[in-house]
């Protein structure tokens, strides 16, 4: 009989919310195969994290020239958007009004946007992951 697949999911989690969450697997009595599969999976994560080994996937602040194509410009006052607000901005402008009307860096802001809410088939995950992985993000 073929062993079922498990469901993984993609958590997005600072250094020191990894750090949080190993101390506290570590310091279970008697640790249990969860804490055991947690320790092996995000302790090298951690260790590649603390190397300098592994760069951030993720921030929460905006580039320059992401704030420009929202309309910011130098002189007028920034306005109070996360990244994940911008990426779902160019998601809602790609499906209103195509890939045709949009930059490059909308397009793949709006890429990113279905990425990491699920919207994505698994063949167009896999694809987006690669295309991220050689442009060393």
């Amino acid at each position: 009989m073929p062993a079922t697949p498990k469901t993984k999911y993609r958590p997005v989690l600072t250094a020191d919310q990894i750090e949080h969450v190993l101390t506290l697997c570590k310091n279970q009595s008697p640790l249990t195969e969860l804490d055991i599969s947690l320790i092996s999976t995000l302790a090298p994560f951690q260790a590649k994290i603390q190397n300098a080994g592994i760069a951030a996937a993720y921030t929460t602040t905006p580039k320059p020239d992401l704030l420009e194509s929202l309309g910011a410009t130098p002189t007028s006052s920034t306005p109070d958007i996360s990244k994940e607000h911008y990426w779902e901005n160019c998601y809602l402008k790609l499906e209103q009004y195509g890939s045709d009307n949009l930059t490059i860096a909308e397009i793949k802001a709006a890429h990113e946007w279905r990425y990491l809410n699920d919207m994505m088939t698994p063949e167009e995950e896999l694809e987006f992951e690669s295309i991220k992985a050689g442009m060393g993000e």
